[in-house]
Formats: C-alpha cells, sequence, structure tokens
C-alpha cells in the first residue's frame, strides 16, 4: 500500500468521523430544552387532559415570570463561570423595602424603583467582592443569602407586609386576556439576548466564561465583566421583587427561602446554561423557568409531597451538570 493510499484511508478516520460525532452531539444539547419542554407537555396532555386550560396555562406564564428574570440574571453569572446564591434573599430584601415604603403611603412608582435599587445595590456588593477582592463566589453569595435572609426577618419581625394598593397590582400584573408580566419577560429577553449575542460585552461575558486568563491577556476588562454581571442578576432579582409582590399582593422574608435558588439554577441549567461557564442564552433561561415551573405546577396539581418535589429537581440539576459534563470532556477528547 503506498503513502498515498493509506493518507486516503486513514482520512475519513481522524477527519470525518468526529466532527459528525462532535456535531450530533452538539445538536442534541442545543435542542435539549426544547425537546424536554415539548416532551413533559405531551405527557401531562395524557395523564392530566384538563391542564390545558386558558387560565391554567396563563396561571404557569404569570408564575414563571418572575422565576424567568432571576434566571435570565443568573445567567450572565454562570455564563462567567460564577455562581450566585443569594437571589433569593436579595429579592425577598429589595421586596420588604420597597413594600414597606408603599405600604406607608408611598408612590407605587418609587417603591417599585427602591426594590430595584436595594437588590442591584445588594449584587454590586457580590459584584465587588467576587471581581475586585478576589474572593470565592460560592462563599460571598452564601454569605449574602444568609445576611439577607436574617435581615427580612429582623425588618419584618416575621411579619407580612400587606396593604398595596389596588392600581400597583393591575399595573404590574394586567389582566386575564392580557398577563402583563409575560410580556414584561418577553421585552427583557429580547433586550438580555441582543446585548448577549450582539455586544461587545457580551463577547466578552463569554471569553471570560470559556477562559479568563486568555481573555485578561487579550485586553478584555475581566473585572469589570463580572462585576456588571452581578449587579445585572441583582437589577433583575429586583424586577422580579415587583412582579412577586403583585401577584401575591404582599412581601416577606419567606419569598427569600432557600428552596428557591434551586429553582432558578434549575432553569437555566436545564434550558442549556453551562454551569461550567461560557454557555448559554437568555433564551436557555426562558425555556428553563417554564419548564420548572411547568414541573412544579403537575407535581403540585398530582398532590406529589413538597419534599418529593425537591428530590425531583435536585436530581433533575445532577443530571443536566452530568450531560454537560460529559459533553464537555467528548468535546475535548475530538
Amino acid at each position: 500500500m503506498t503513502t498515498r493510499e493509506s493518507e486516503v484511508q486513514i482520512q475519513p478516520e481522524q477527519q470525518g468521523r468526529p466532527p459528525f460525532k462532535s456535531k450530533k452531539i452538539g445538536n442534541i444539547v442545543k435542542y435539549f430544552p426544547i425537546i424536554l419542554l415539548f416532551l413533559v407537555f405531551a405527557v401531562v396532555s395524557i395523564f392530566i387532559p384538563y391542564f390545558f386550560t386558558a387560565s391554567n396555562l396563563i396561571s404557569v406564564l404569570v408564575q414563571a415570570s418572575s422565576l424567568a428574570m432571576m434566571a435570565i440574571g443568573i445567567s450572565a453569572v454562570l455564563i462567567t463561570g460564577g455562581i450566585d446564591l443569594s437571589v433569593p434573599g436579595v429579592m425577598a430584601l429589595g421586596a420588604i423595602f420597597g413594600a414597606m415604603f408603599i405600604r406607608d403611603g408611598g408612590s407605587p412608582i418609587v417603591g417599585a424603583l427602591i426594590m430595584v435599587a436595594v437588590s442591584s445595590t445588594l449584587g454590586a456588593i457580590n459584584g465587588f467582592a467576587v471581581s475586585y477582592l478576589k474572593m470565592i463566589p460560592f462563599v460571598v453569595t452564601l454569605a449574602m443569602q444568609i445576611v439577607t435572609s436574617g435581615a427580612a426577618i429582623w425588618v419584618t419581625q416575621q411579619v407580612t407586609i400587606s396593604g398595596f394598593p389596588k392600581v400597583y397590582i393591575d399595573t404590574v400584573l394586567g389582566t386575564n386576556s392580557i398577563p402583563m408580566p409575560a410580556v414584561y419577560v418577553i421585552i427583557l429577553t429580547i433586550i438580555a439576548q441582543v446585548i448577549l449575542t450582539r455586544t461587545v460585552y457580551g463577547r466578552w461575558l463569554y471569553a471570560v466564561g470559556t477562559n479568563i486568563r486568555a481573555a485578561r491577556v487579550s485586553g478584555v476588562p475581566t473585572q469589570r465583566v463580572v462585576f456588571l454581571a452581578y449587579v445585572f442578576v441583582g437589577f433583575m432579582a429586583g424586577l422580579a421583587a415587583i412582579i412577586l409582590t403583585a401577584r401575591l399582593a404582599s412581601a416577606g422574608a419567606p419569598m427569600g427561602k432557600d428552596s428557591v435558588i434551586m429553582d432558578v439554577i434549575a432553569s437555566a441549567a436545564v434550558g442549556g446554561v453551562s454551569t461550567f461557564g461560557g454557555v448559554g442564552t437568555a433564551l436557555n433561561a426562558i425555556f428553563g423557568s417554564i419548564l420548572i415551573t411547568l414541573i412544579s405546577n403537575v407535581l403540585n396539581m398530582a398532590h406529589v409531597s413538597y419534599y418529593l418535589t425537591l428530590i425531583t429537581k435536585g436530581v433533575i440539576i445532577v443530571t443536566v451538570v452530568a450531560i454537560d459534563g460529559i459533553r464537555r470532556q467528548k468535546r475535548g477528547r475530538l
């Protein structure tokens, strides 16, 4: 066999199959959230026929709205390779301060701005500690979750804050035919998607998550990029606080319970945002939040216990992260 014949036989083995396999795996991972979402819808339609009523579907969209906002926010942090465990506490504390202002006769608009300002400030504190003080994201945000949870209980004395004016609730929630929270999420998703995929900051964000050292050498302001990612998740938590206070017509410490972060991370991870960094979009977070809300809704309608629901969500997170890890290992070998 000549050298040229040997090269012709080896070429398909080395160049043809691996790219095909890599592309096939990539497509499966890319469309996994959509496939899983339609699969869940199909299963639900079989076992719970009355689930697909207009009122229930609208309820799912409204329930998913606040979760979707927090999932979009945490996606930016996950893309950088970081983590934020303080999202529920930050959201709850912002909601409480804004709600107290509205309850005491303040303008609902100013109260909503207070929710966003408080949450964004807490996000900025996280971002400063992680990006400029070089502290570990897990430790910083876990500490912030503990602080905000304790502060929420201390400020409210475990008393729920209510008494919102009807105009505030109607403006935020809209009507049954036009659920405004879903409209807000669509607008925010479009804006976030454009920022992530069509701006310089978006490219910097993915560069930091892929290889922060290489990004730094290339001139990317890595500290500023990471800092703004944590400010962004705080900002989105503040918007989620507005939606949630209007939907519940109240605000209190239970809004920031630890189990909420499981839903937020699960929404991003199931949607396709990699917990290893460098992969994900706002659309991924939206698909994931709808899927997690749908699963929670179905389990609740099936009268599954709260603790079994937590186990189910935990298994989902572990499974998705494992799939993401395997995909990255295969990509590294190809």
